[in-house]
């Protein structure tokens, strides 16, 4: 690394462990991270991955630009159809480029073709934010063919930067969670975020540690209709992932 990147990248992390809140720290990691690996679009989507059956869900993209949020939306609703979707479990932080991966073939794929094709995206290159073997979200970098392929070099960079980052975020949600009453009883959790008697029930099983099936048989109600409750106590409690949710036990 030359003089002039190592002052850059001290001054990245300094960015990174001086920001106020998540969004700020969401925007500092895409936009600081731009600066030593050029991309077209950036993404940091919330991963959460249930304890029992292992079980995946990405939801709340924070995107540069904003507008390629519509893109990463899509992609959520179809995130079984990548063949990366692997990454997404690793407890430790990996760097995957998908022309690494799979070389020209990477076009053909559904996504690629599909989604990918209205962005003119070329190539990807995705890491995985963990801490304490807990994935937390994922981040991933998007080229146009005009911009080519990642590098060796600025894979390297973002695996110089994932120890820091990765802390960061950790922290941050941290901060978040402390802020918040933990001495407080369902009963005041249902009357503060204005739950009704079906999500309270959900909210219930969820604090018992209940997985998405077990929750369906005691319930006897509809996959969908368990994502809509589980929606709707992400939206009124102020949280993105059923991980943030627990914390609110009391």
């Amino acid at each position: 690394m030359e003089k002039n990147d190592f002052l850059l990248y001290n001054e990245i992390i300094y960015h990174i462990h001086t920001c106020q809140d998540m969004d700020d720290l969401k925007r500092s990691i895409l936009a600081q991270i731009k600066l030593i690996i050029p991309y077209a679009y950036a993404s940091l989507i919330v991963v959460d991955i249930d304890p029992q059956t292992r079980e995946i869900r990405h939801s709340d993209p924070f995107c540069l630009p904003e507008s390629f949020t519509a893109l990463e939306e899509a992609w959520i609703d179809r995130d079984h159809e990548d063949e990366s979707l692997w990454v997404s479990h690793a407890p430790e932080s990996i760097v995957v480029r998908s022309s690494d991966l799979a070389g020209e073939a990477r076009l053909e794929s559904t996504i690629f073709q599909e989604l990918y094709l209205q962005y003119n995206i070329y190539d990807t290159m995705s890491m995985n934010l963990a801490y304490d073997h807990q994935v937390m979200a994922l981040l991933t970098l998007y080229r146009t063919r005009a911009d080519g392929v990642f590098t060796d070099e600025e894979a390297f960079y973002l695996r110089a930067l994932a120890g820091h980052i990765n802390y960061a975020y950790y922290t941050m949600s941290r901060r978040g969670a402390s802020q918040q009453d933990r001495a407080k009883t369902l009963e005041e959790l249902v009357q503060e975020h204005d739950l009704t008697r079906r999500e309270t029930e959900v909210l219930g099983l969820v604090f018992q540690d209940l997985n998405n099936d077990e929750i369906l048989e005691k319930l006897h109600i509809s996959r969908h209709t368990l994502l809509k409750h589980l929606q709707n106590l992400y939206r009124k409690c102020g949280v993105s992932s059923r991980w943030d949710l627990r914390k609110l036990r009391p």
